[in-house]
């Protein structure tokens, strides 16, 4: 079932986020989690009305967050970004995924955005989710790069 998370789902999502962290960029880079990193993001999504959990016998299994504001270049115009998005790998072969992506363009629609934007990362099925994200009406738009300055 997917449903819009709580401020009492906040352990179970830092928990998720956590695992998510270990398949990015920067904890492969050495980078570990901090305990509470992740609360901010939380509380931008959750205000926004774009954070939603995934939750199965009771138990939370992924959730996704997104942040929404005006476009650079035309103001008038929302758009938004997922920070994160996340499933429990047991959990990966089911609906949740789709499921939580969808609730994240609705909760986004309904918050007035015109477009919204999906990130694929390089560490984690990157093919995978390039394909899903086509299916779903997605364009390839930008590419990140990144680079450690310090």
């Amino acid at each position: 079932m997917i449903r819009d998370a709580t401020k009492e789902d906040y352990p179970a999502i830092e928990g998720h986020a956590k695992r998510f962290w270990e398949e990015t960029y920067h904890y492969k880079q050495g980078l570990p989690y901090e305990d509470g990193s992740a609360i901010l993001y939380m509380d931008i999504a959750y205000n926004q009305g774009l954070l939603f959990v995934s939750e199965v016998d009771g138990k939370v299994v992924g959730f996704t967050a997104g942040a929404a504001a005006p476009l650079l270049g035309n103001s008038s115009t929302m758009s938004g970004s997922e920070i994160a998005w996340w499933v429990d790998p047991a959990y990966r072969n089911s609906s949740e995924g789709l499921d939580l992506l969808r609730a994240l363009e609705k909760g986004a629609k309904e918050l007035g955005c015109s477009y919204w934007n999906m990130v694929s990362m390089q560490s984690s099925m990157p093919e995978y989710i390039e394909r899903v994200y086509k299916k779903m009406g997605y364009e390839h738009s930008e590419t990140t790069y990144q680079k450690d300055i310090n």
